[in-house]
């Protein structure tokens, strides 16, 4: 572990191609921003060639390489039949719509010049290349994804309808992020304080648990505790219970505003206008389902932080929190959906938030 963090956490690489480590501090998206994370996802990560490598025609390239260049090749050729033998065979199979997607693809190559390509990610049967390319009339750069998925037999399928993988939506918001300042050839890694800080390792990609048949599985890396023996979280633990305490204060007492104070100015302002429109069922309804919820577990992700609570018919919720201005936990995401609703509050890792003894089959031991 201690050499994988350290090669993780580098910029550089003793050569070109040299396999490594890495881990990709999680993106989250609030209402108002992304905001990088400390939960860490564990990829493989290739750094490539400077020079224009995609054009060599040479051999001895790797497999997500070869079928890479062979992509790049026939879309610069327009050639329609190596691009669909260059593809994966399940997206090939609807040809009408393989034909618009190459059609794009012929277009947009006519306009643009592919000037590097600095790094291939590899995870859970995934071979991903952010390419980086330049207008040929416009000076402006720009980076795009190609996705390979591993077809079992050592060969690579182009994806040119993407993926809908939980992971690649990881790895892409990480490298391209929605808002914020634009991607660059070295984007920011994990600490070494980060990863090593883990206490829970999860596969998302994984379904029964088991990683064995996944070609370079990725795993997420989050810091976590119960409430009830918070350890090293106990200060957090004690903000985390005292602002959900503050909310069910303020519904009991029918005090929209103070609890709109304690969330995100978007979700505060949504639920004033919500409440001034709902009747009487309604507003009782929201206000048992918060005032009913009780917190077992917590997760520190700053400046994320993510609480399971669990409904007095034991059915589990998810809570996101960011920090304010003066360091007050806030309700963040109530009334929005994201990436990390389908990390935190479904598959893998939410069944673990189910299980008799929450987080335990996904604990580092």
């Amino acid at each position: 572990m201690a050499a994988a963090v350290a090669l993780g956490v580098a910029n550089g690489v003793t050569r070109a191609e040299e396999a490594r480590v890495v881990y990709l501090p999680m993106s989250f998206s609030t209402e108002a921003r992304a905001i990088r994370t400390t939960a860490c996802l564990q990829v493989t990560e290739r750094v490539l060639p400077q020079t224009a490598w995609w054009a060599d025609s040479s051999g001895n390239a790797s497999g997500p390489d070869r079928a890479f260049k062979s992509v790049i090749a026939a879309t610069t050729h327009k050639d329609r039949a190596a691009l669909l033998k260059a593809t994966d065979p399940e997206q090939g199979r609807d040809t009408k719509r393989f034909d618009d997607q190459a059609g794009a693809f012929f277009q947009q190559f006519d306009v643009v010049d592919l000037i590097a390509v600095p790094r291939v990610h590899e995870f859970d049967g995934l071979a991903v290349f952010f390419g980086k390319f330049r207008g040929k009339k416009q000076p402006q750069t720009f980076f795009a994804p190609f996705a390979f998925a591993y077809e079992g037999d050592g060969s690579f399928g182009f994806l040119p309808s993407r993926t809908k993988k939980l992971t690649f939506d990881l790895v892409t918001e990480w490298f391209m992020p929605s808002d914020g300042p634009p991607p660059t050839d070295n984007p920011a890694y994990c600490t070494e304080a980060d990863v090593k800080r883990a206490t829970h390792r999860v596969s998302l990609a994984s379904v029964s648990g088991s990683t064995q048949n996944v070609w370079r599985p990725s795993y997420l890396l989050l810091s976590g505790a119960p409430l009830d023996a918070p350890g090293s979280l106990a200060k957090l633990a004690t903000q985390v219970k005292s602002t959900i305490d503050q909310m069910k204060t303020a519904l009991r007492a029918n005090a929209v505003d103070d609890l709109a104070a304690l969330m995100t100015p978007d979700g505060g302002s949504r639920l004033k206008k919500w409440f001034a429109t709902a009747d009487q069922t309604e507003r009782d309804r929201y206000k048992a389902a918060i005032t009913e919820e009780q917190p077992f577990f917590v997760f520190d992700e700053s400046p994320l932080v993510v609480v399971y609570t669990r409904s007095a018919a034991g059915i589990v919720h998810v809570m996101f929190f960011t920090f304010d201005a003066a360091n007050r936990l806030v309700w963040t995401n109530s009334a929005n959906i994201t990436t990390a609703d389908r990390v935190f509050k479904d598959g893998p890792l939410f069944a673990a938030a189910s299980s008799k003894k929450p987080f335990n089959d996904v604990a580092i031991k």
